[in-house]
């Protein structure tokens, strides 16, 4: 038996844009999205800069879920995924779901 996997649609949440069309135009600028992190003290660190994601509102996003009960990374898997769906065209409510998936990568996750 032979499957077969279609990408439908890419949702970015990242340092130098959210959204596809912003990211990619960032990419063709060659825009850099590493600065100094602002998010929390560095000063135990010695490395001080990063690709930090700036002024995010997850509030488009979290229709139905409450943002401060949500992790910075979390809120960001839910816009990249609802980005995609949307990207793609698609009602997240008329999918099947066991025929339907997401893959998504993280740098760390949720910070301790």
């Amino acid at each position: 038996m032979q499957s077969r996997i279609v990408i439908t649609g890419i949702g970015v949440v990242t340092s130098v844009g959210t959204g596809r069309e912003q990211f990619w135009e960032s990419m063709l600028a060659g825009r850099c999205g590493v600065s100094v992190v602002e998010s929390f003290d560095t000063s135990r660190y010695s490395v001080h800069r990063g690709g930090e994601v700036k002024g995010f509102d997850p509030a488009p996003y979290l229709f139905n879920l409450d943002a401060a009960r949500l992790g910075r990374a979390s809120q960001f898997a839910v816009a990249a995924a609802r980005l995609a769906l949307a990207d793609a065209g698609l009602d997240a409510a008329s999918l099947d779901p066991f025929r339907a998936g997401v893959s998504m990568g993280t740098t760390s996750g949720e910070p301790r």
